[in-house]
């Protein structure tokens, strides 16, 4: 685990992310991109930067605001439970759980910037997390999964955690029936919603289940 700064990371010249309410989960703020950031006139090497290495934690994805939404509407699930937020990116999902009674909720990148965010993110919603640059197995917690499962790495975690016995909740805009896959998972929602702020993709991206291992 590690704590950090206050201090937010620095994405391009001239442009600040903000603390801002997202639209399907309106209780719970981010620090994210401002709406208008595309219009900035970028120079080629924030233009390079941005392409090469795109700052996944500055945007709330669907899935990421789908899981959170689901969480707080379902709250007594995370009654006494360990959470990992895996791929977690702003942290919008652990820092639902946390809100919604979670024991304790770990957050877990790859991205050192990402989990600077996070901890921002957790302390501008009043609530304590965990964060961890590398999943460590327990098939106890229950892991959350927001729009990872399309890439081989996070989909292979995923997995493991599922074959080991651990909950799951996953929420998909990219992956569909994934009931057919994992027979364990039970489809238990959908939203309609798009990343905040909007990254003008294809409004079949706008569509995010939400399955579970859990008893709901």
């Amino acid at each position: 685990m590690q704590l950090y700064e206050h201090t937010l990371p620095s994405i391009l010249r001239g442009v600040d992310v903000t603390a801002r309410a997202l639209p399907l989960v309106p209780e719970l703020k981010l620090f994210l991109l401002p709406d208008d950031y595309p219009t900035y006139n970028l120079g080629a090497e924030d233009y390079q930067r941005l392409m090469e290495n795109p700052p996944y934690w500055a945007y709330c994805w669907g899935g990421g605001q789908a899981l959170a939404r689901w969480l707080l509407n379902n709250k007594r699930v995370l009654a006494g439970r360990r959470v990992v937020d895996f791929g977690a990116g702003s942290g919008v999902a652990g820092i639902a759980a946390a809100l919604a009674g979670a024991a304790e909720v770990v957050a877990v990148d790859i991205d050192r910037d990402a989990l600077q965010v996070c901890a921002a993110n957790a302390r501008l919603n009043s609530v304590q997390i965990r964060t961890e640059s590398h999943y460590v197995p327990s098939p106890q917690s229950l892991m959350l999964a927001a729009d990872v499962c399309y890439e081989c790495d996070g989909f292979e975690t995923v997995i493991c955690h599922l074959q080991a016995g651990g909950d799951l909740l996953v929420a998909e805009s990219r992956l569909r029936n994934l009931s057919d896959r994992w027979p364990k998972l039970t489809k238990t929602a959908e939203f309609r919603i798009r990343t905040y702020p909007d990254l003008d993709e294809s409004e079949r991206y706008d569509r995010v289940d939400v399955y579970s291992t859990l008893n709901v």
